[in-house]
């Protein structure tokens, strides 16, 4: 059971809370997007030239693979810890990704899966994708809250999502927006870089926060 819509301001203000109360638990998300940035450079780095990309081919395909695994991790470990803070409880990282790794292939099956059905509907008219993401934002804080596997996770998100889809949408909106801003700070000359890569770093964070807190949250209805 759940509450129908939220409180759009609520909901991110007190997502900020957490993450402003609780620094450590930009951890997670610091070391991904470290992670991420140097195999992104990597990547680069192998396709100076074709006749090189196609040879180092397992070598590209092995850092895709280690950049997923480390994202999915890092989602996973999300909710989690949102929920310890949420109940009072110190933010436990160690047991955080220990239970997301073993539910790396529920994490997998359930990305896959989801990133497929959004594609296709954003490529079909826009609006069904749309309506697909507002479906299935909240499936892995159900997968990894309440213990499901991939389809059941993205049952329990649709079933929690569909009468709050103008509500998740908005919040989509304004994370991308705060994620943009984060991205142009980039040309300011000397810090751009670092500014850009904090900011795209918190607001990564905050998405993961906010997702998990309204799953908390409005699961269902208060006593």
């Amino acid at each position: 059971m759940s509450v129908k819509g939220f409180d759009i301001g609520e909901a991110l203000t007190s997502s900020f809370n957490i993450v402003l109360k609780n620094p450590k638990i930009l951890i997670p998300q610091l070391v991904s997007s470290l992670i991420f940035t140097l195999l992104v450079n990597l990547s680069i780095i192998n396709k100076l030239n074709v006749i090189g990309w196609f040879l180092l081919l397992p070598i590209n395909f092995l850092i895709l693979v280690v950049g997923f695994i480390v994202y999915l991790v890092v989602s996973g470990m999300y909710p989690l810890l949102v929920r310890d803070v949420v109940n009072s409880v110190s933010a436990n990282l160690a047991s955080a990704a220990r239970t997301a790794l073993k539910k790396i292939f529920s994490l997998i099956a359930a990305s896959i899966l989801v990133s497929i059905i959004v594609t296709i509907g954003l490529i079909l008219l826009i609006v069904p994708g749309l309506i697909f993401l507002t479906w299935f934002f909240y499936t892995i804080p159900a997968l990894m809250l309440e213990d499901k596997g991939a389809l059941e996770a993205m049952s329990a998100s649709r079933a929690f999502g569909r009468d709050k889809k103008l509500n998740t949408l908005a919040v989509v909106v304004l994370l991308a927006i705060a994620a943009l801003i984060s991205g142009l700070l980039n040309v300011i000359p000397l810090l751009g870089s670092i500014l850009s890569f904090i900011g795209g770093m918190v607001v990564a964070a905050l998405a993961s926060v906010t997702q998990s807190y309204i799953y908390l949250r409005y699961t269902k209805p208060p006593a």
